[in-house]
C-alpha cells in the first residue's frame, strides 16, 4: 500500500512506516521501498519507465492515480492482466502515446474501452483481450489498428464473421488466438 501510494491519510502512513521500522526485516523492506521510489522518480524525470505491470488488486482509480503521479510518456508495455480495471480506464490509457503492448487478460475491459483505445492508440502492436467481456461491437473497432501484429481473443464473444473481417482489415496481423470463440 505504501509502494502504490494509495494511502492519503498521513497518520496512517506514519503508523505503517513506524511498524515496519520496528523489526530488522521491516527496516530492510522499508529501505528497499524507499530505494525503489527514488529510482522511479529518476525514471519519471527521464520520461518514465518503458514497461509496467500493475498488481492484481489494482482498479481504474489506482491506474489513474499512478499515471497522474509522474511522467509515463515512454511507456511502451503495460500489463493490467488479472486486475480489476474496466473500460473506464481507457481514458487514462489513451494518454500513453508510446504504448505498443497492452495486456488486459482477465479484466472487465469491454467494448466502450476498446472503441476508445482503437481510436487513440494507433501504435499498438500487441493486444491481449483473453477472457474479457468484449463483443463483436467493440472488436470491429480494432480494424483501425493497422500496426497490430499479435492479438489474443481467446475466450471472448468473437464471431466467425467479425474475425474474417478483422483478418482482411489488419494487414500486419501475424498471430491471432481465437480459441474458445465462435471463430475457432
Amino acid at each position: 500500500m505504501l509502494e502504490m501510494e494509495v494511502i492519503d491519510n498521513q497518520d496512517l502512513k506514519m503508523q505503517m512506516i513506524t511498524t515496519l521500522q520496528s523489526t530488522c526485516e521491516g527496516k530492510r523492506m522499508y529501505t528497499d521501498l524507499c530505494n525503489r521510489q527514488i529510482a522511479l522518480r529518476e525514471l519519471q524525470q527521464k520520461g518514465g519507465p518503458k514497461k509496467l505491470t500493475l498488481p492484481s488488486k489494482s482498479t481504474d482509480n489506482d491506474l489513474a492515480k499512478m499515471l497522474s503521479s509522474g511522467s509515463f510518456g515512454n511507456l511502451e508495455c503495460l500489463s493490467l492482466a488479472f486486475t480489476q480495471v474496466t473500460s473506464a480506464c481507457a481514458h487514462e490509457l489513451i494518454k500513453l502515446p508510446s504504448l505498443r503492448y497492452l495486456n488486459l487478460w482477465s479484466t472487465q475491459f469491454g467494448d466502450t474501452g476498446l472503441q476508445l483505445i482503437s481510436e487513440h492508440l494507433q501504435k499498438l502492436q500487441v493486444l491481449n483481450l483473453c477472457e474479457t467481456p468484449v463483443t463483436d461491437k467493440g472488436l470491429i473497432s480494432l480494424s483501425g489498428l493497422k500496426h497490430l501484429r499479435k492479438l489474443n481473443l481467446n475466450s471472448t464473444s468473437l464471431s466467425a464473421l467479425t474475425f474474417e473481417g478483422l483478418k482482411e482489415k489488419l494487414p500486419a496481423l501475424q498471430e491471432c488466438d481465437v480459441r474458445y470463440t465462435d471463430a475457432w
